[in-house]
């Protein structure tokens, strides 16, 4: 998974692109750099939870990260989730999120969060129909400059 890196800074880089264009400033989006996303994604695979969808050939074609919730150590959270736009549609993120409910649940969690962006009305959609709920929490995180909702699940315990 290590030698994934460079293939999820690029799915990343292209979501962001696709998906954020108009929600973040666009000088963010156009100043995301592949190679330095690739080695966040290095860090980022050695010292987190993170699950790999791959499509043909095993190019992986989207991620999810987990674990923990920062904000209370009593819930779950789902840090990222990206799908390549190329393989939007196809189930790719469905599974992703119900691989990362199952860790989650088999790790104790009973409730999860995570963050979206406000104005991202599709991915808000997404999510609420994989049953994840508004908790009324908001946030804009100065590295982005965006407003941020928090949603929340009931998880499966297994």
């Amino acid at each position: 998974m290590p030698g994934d890196a460079a293939r999820l800074g690029e799915i990343f880089v292209r979501c962001w692109r696709s998906a954020y264009r108009g929600v973040v400033a666009d000088e963010i989006v156009d100043g995301l750099d592949p190679a330095v996303v690739a080695r966040w994604w290095e860090r980022l695979l050695a010292e987190h939870d993170v699950i790999v969808a791959t499509g043909d050939g095993g190019v992986p074609v989207g991620m999810a990260r987990y674990g923990p919730d920062p904000d209370d150590g009593g819930r779950g959270h789902l840090f990222s989730l990206y799908v390549d736009p190329d393989a939007a549609g196809a189930g790719v993120g469905r599974t992703l999120m119900g691989h990362v409910a199952a860790q989650l649940g088999a790790a104790g969690f009973t409730t999860a969060t995570l963050w979206v962006f406000a104005a991202n009305e599709r991915a808000i959609r997404f999510y609420r129909a994989a049953g994840w709920e508004p908790t009324g929490e908001e946030r804009v995180e100065d590295e982005w400059g965006a407003p941020e909702i928090q949603l929340a699940t009931e998880l499966t315990q297994r």
